[in-house]
């Protein structure tokens, strides 16, 4: 990288400093050449560390092979890498006691909290139930992390303290997407922390979750701080113009152009098989990457709107023998995870009222929304059932007989001891279910990623079989597991092919991006409130691609942007 003078301002100026860039252009590797500059001019004490805070699990990978290239091992143990979550849960873990009577905290993790709040109507229901679990039992839901750290920094300048000698230097990265309390956390901090904070307006997707469009103005107000924009340099993609496509989308000026790595397909309703275009455009991709010869990092990826577009892709490419990683949201599979492992351990463990139980976890959970009035019917009948009520209709006693099947046949198994082959011989048992609920679960099992070669889940499993020849407390295991994956630092590179809906593909990148928009589902909304949120996450989407980026939009109702 070429040191320029707005760069090497960065490196000599020594308070609060905003890093303003657009995708690609930089930001990151001049945050880490920052943190070098503190090593070298020696402005750490002894047990001092520069703290880089992250939103995405997905970018620490990202960020820690970056710092191999600039930073000698002593440096690189003087940085600490973490996610905000990460960061936050460790204060909540050492001063939380001092808010709530709790000398320990347990965690709820998204899936268990969503099945919690099934049947609440309003978000005042759902606030009191949160408040609920943590005032009565000191059960923490991630989503109150910031809003807890900020009571406890707001109310001990002694914590402030603690926190800023040890992280004299606070990176920001996504510093666009914080919420009121994660801003206030960083002010707090920054009264002796100097801050660094790396943004893109145009980057800001989360407006959902409490980011604002004012943030970046707030920072420049409440610090004296250099204010340095990298513009749109671009360092991803560079010589390419998919950044330009990205901020043309925000003009209009797209419109009519034409792009050298932005390709346009208007696809035709084919209704033997709507998706054939997408699929051989994935075939040329192969040939593309094996033009490049041996490329282990050659990674495509394909966005599409929804999560259940998702499923419909993934489903598409596994009719057509296309190896693949879906990356959904976590709380079916997360649910589905507990009823497998609730049905490996020992039948000694468990009864018919606890497979029930169980399911009705998944039940309320798996949708993380809104609960339909239909499901609501059904979790009724259920809990009613449960309770000795007849069983009325023959969809319910179709239910109730493919239940009572899967648990006889599930006393017939005889376990291997692979812990992997015996979770896929109980996930089969759901597969022939006609009745949707198990259908349903069966489809989310198949998403669970927690068995993979190497997982801790997996070497826990295996250690309980080789001690008693059982699966006994699997689903506790896999309890922790989902609360550890939570705050995992994702330390694998992307390669391959991966299908997740636009959102998720936020600080990753990809060789090769391809959007699938599905008929009758525009990507852009048609509700002007919507809209320029929609084109912000249009534009992520497409500059996750670092060659090329393909556009698939129905022609008869194509994308309103082209």
């Amino acid at each position: 990288m070429v040191i320029c003078n707005k760069r090497k301002s960065v490196l000599d100026y020594p308070g609060h400093i905003l890093v303003e860039g657009g995708p690609g252009a930089g930001k990151t590797t001049l945050a880490l050449l920052k943190a070098q500059s503190i090593f070298e001019n020696e402005l750490l004490h002894k047990n001092q560390k520069v703290l880089f805070l992250s939103f995405a699990r997905a970018t620490i990978y990202r960020i820690e092979e970056q710092a191999k290239g600039f930073l000698a091992n002593g440096e690189k143990k003087a940085l600490e890498i973490n996610t905000y979550h990460g960061f936050t849960w460790t204060i909540i873990q050492s001063y939380g006691y001092l808010l709530k009577k709790h000398r320990h905290f347990k965690l709820i993790t998204p899936p268990n909290f969503a099945a919690g709040k099934a049947g609440f109507k309003t978000q005042e229901e759902i606030d009191n139930y949160k408040y609920h679990l943590l005032d009565t039992d000191g059960i923490i839901c991630f989503d109150i992390f910031a809003e807890l750290v900020t009571e406890l920094l707001e109310r001990s300048l002694k914590i402030r303290s603690l926190l800023s000698d040890k992280y004299p230097f606070i990176i920001v990265d996504e510093f666009q997407d914080t919420d009121s309390n994660e801003w206030k956390i960083i002010k707090l901090l920054g009264q002796k922390s100097k801050i660094i904070a790396l943004a893109d307006l145009n980057q800001r997707i989360f407006e959902f979750r409490g980011a604002s469009v004012k943030r970046i103005p707030e920072f420049n107000e409440h610090f004296e701080s250099l204010r340095v924009d990298l513009g749109k340099e671009n360092n991803r993609s560079n010589g390419r113009d998919i950044v330009q496509f990205g901020d043309d989308l925000l003009t209009g000026k797209n419109k009519g152009k034409i792009y050298n790595d932005v390709h346009i397909n208007y696809y035709n309703y084919n209704k033997k098989d709507l998706r054939l275009p997408l699929f051989i455009e994935i075939q040329q991709a192969f040939k593309r990457k094996k033009m490049q010869g041996n490329n282990h990092s050659w990674s495509l990826a394909i966005l599409v709107k929804r999560k259940l577009d998702t499923l419909k892709i993934s489903s598409y490419l596994t009719s057509k023998k296309i190896n693949h990683e879906v990356i959904i949201d976590p709380e079916g599979p997360a649910l589905a995870a507990s009823v497998i492992s609730k049905l490996m351990e020992p039948t000694t463990d468990w009864d018919y009222g606890t497979i029930i139980d169980s399911l009705l976890q998944h039940l309320k959970g798996r949708k993380s929304t809104k609960i339909s009035l239909a499901d609501l019917k059904l979790i009724e009948f259920l809990e009613a059932y449960q309770q000795g009520a007849k069983i009325v209709g023959a969809k319910r006693k179709q239910l109730i007989a493919e239940i009572e099947m899967i648990i006889t046949e599930r006393q017939n198994l005889i376990f291997t001891g692979s812990p992997d082959k015996d979770w896929i011989m109980v996930r089969n048992l759901f597969q022939k279910s006609e009745h949707e609920l198990l259908h349903n679960l069966y489809e989310d099992a198949i998403y669970i990623r927690l068995l993979n070669k190497g997982a801790v889940l997996l070497e826990k499993l295996t250690e309980q079989w080789r001690r008693s020849q059982c699966y006994q407390s699997a689903s506790k295991l896999v309890e922790d597991a989902l609360t550890q994956e939570h705050f995992a630092m994702t330390n694998r590179a992307y390669s391959g092919v991966f299908v997740m809906n636009l959102h998720k593909s936020k600080g990753k990148e990809f060789e090769e991006v391809i959007i699938w928009e599905e008929q009758y589902n525009p990507i852009i909304s048609s509700d002007p409130d919507r809209t320029e949120q929609d084109k912000l996450v249009l534009r992520v989407a497409v500059t996750r691609a670092r060659s090329l980026a393909t556009f698939f939009t129905p022609k008869a109702d194509p994308c309103i942007l082209l």
